[in-house]
């Protein structure tokens, strides 16, 4: 899979919440990377900073959400809850060699690119209505 660049075609509008997404987006380029060298030591690194990374933004984004009483929140979250166990899942079949961290990479990278197209997009749209009602 290609390495992904972030575009400004992919920003929210929620500072914190963008710089997260950029963020993930660098950490699984250098995941696959890592995986095409065969750096199990580097793959194994990057795939925690990553879950470390992806379980505060997830926090940020709920956190977001119940301050702004966002309608589907509920739906959000079990987006977030899916992401994880396929990911741990997929963890597990590279360590038994079913997978390579590659293919984690590339289904992480679709996922992203798609959740910040429709549910952050949805998210942020409701964020925007709510600021501007604080006006």
């Amino acid at each position: 899979m290609a390495t992904l660049e972030w575009s400004a075609a992919l920003e929210i509008g929620h500072t914190e919440i963008d710089n997260d997404h950029r963020a993930m987006l660098g950490l699984l380029n250098r995941l696959q990377e890592a995986s095409e060298r065969s750096d199990r030591v580097a793959t194994q690194a990057v795939l925690a900073e990553l879950e470390t990374l992806t379980r505060d933004h997830f926090a940020r984004e709920e956190q977001l959400m119940r301050e702004i009483h966002y309608e589907f929140s509920a739906r959000h979250q079990k987006e977030h809850v899916h992401l994880f166990d396929e990911v741990r899942a997929q963890i597990e079949e590279m360590s038994t060699g079913i997978i390579s961290a590659a293919a984690i990479a590339g289904f992480i990278k679709r996922w992203l690119i798609d959740h910040v197209e429709t549910s952050d997009r949805q998210l942020a749209a409701a964020f925007a209505r709510w600021r501007s009602n604080r006006l």
